[in-house]
């Protein structure tokens, strides 16, 4: 385990390589050996003590794409791919939100890079899409990675239907999954609407630069406690991911593809919502 991890810190190298190591390609993440995936499991198993239903809609023989509600700053996210992995043999690709790649952050995007997460673009998921993997992906992105405290097990998805799109042109099977209990590992103490009604917010945010870099204000980094009141250390509650029937696409003739996505989206937001309404009953 301490090799596979080592490699991330080996792969960083100097300023002046980072670069060229953005431009990896896709194909080269490969998931760490069975029995490191074991170990590297461990304190997760131990914390979050996550279970799972509906398993039986999954194949590993089948490459789907993956759809649920983000977790606040994907806290979730090693007891979900592991956990299915060592379960399924299935290990999710995380499309994850283009930030999270900047070079200010380039070692934690490193990190997410040796958990198989890849920047999210239609060009990467088409790629992934093409040579068959299993990908995980949440509409709700980086905004819903960074929700506010009043936004628990809501899904924050826009206008977004590119995911679905690409689903439909490469007839990629959809598999909507509810996460429970992610939004209680931490409390939100400060988020974006309390920094928007403060002095500094007001006078940034009429700064266009700024405003447009962070996203008309949708990219804030809330600031959060948990375990034992500790900044950012999740609370060991437990998890549980509900995963629903598969959803076909591969029937679905081509010049249906615009009608038919709004359909689909209509038809997973309505199973996640229905599935996630107790959580967020018990959060209003």
């Amino acid at each position: 385990m301490a090799a596979w991890l080592a490699t991330a810190k080996q792969k960083v190298g100097s300023i002046k390589h980072i670069p060229a190591q953005w431009r990896q390609p896709l194909a080269d993440f490969q998931p760490p050996p069975y029995n490191e995936a074991v170990v590297l499991n461990m304190p997760f198993k131990k914390w979050f003590k996550p279970t799972f239903a509906g398993l039986e809609h999954l194949d590993a023989s089948k490459p789907a794409l993956y759809i649920s509600n983000h977790a606040l700053f994907g806290m979730d996210a090693p007891s979900l791919l592991l956990e299915l992995y060592l379960l399924k043999n299935i290990y999710l690709r995380g499309a994850a939100d283009r930030v999270f790649f900047h070079p200010a952050l380039f070692f934690f995007g490193h990190i997410l890079r040796q958990f198989g997460a890849f920047e999210g673009s239609r060009d990467n998921i088409h790629r992934l899409m093409a040579q068959g993997e299993h990908i995980l992906l949440y509409p709700g992105g980086g905004r819903e990675a960074l929700k506010n405290r009043d936004e628990r097990y809501q899904l924050l998805w826009k206008e977004r239907y590119g995911f679905l799109e690409l689903a439909l042109q490469h007839g990629y099977d959809i598999i909507p999954f509810a996460s429970h209990g992610v939004d209680d590992l931490l409390d939100v103490r400060y988020d974006a609407n309390d920094f928007r009604q403060s002095a500094l917010g007001r006078r940034l945010y009429h700064i266009e630069k700024i405003y447009h870099l962070m996203r008309e204000g949708d990219v804030f980094v809330p600031f959060a406690t948990g375990f034992k009141g500790v900044p950012y250390l999740p609370k060991p509650v437990p998890l549980h991911f509900q995963f629903f029937p598969r959803i076909e696409t591969r029937h679905i003739p081509v010049q249906f593809h615009d009608e038919v996505k709004y359909k689909l989206r209509d038809q997973i937001e309505q199973v996640l919502t229905h599935a996630l309404a107790p959580a967020q009953a018990q959060h209003s």
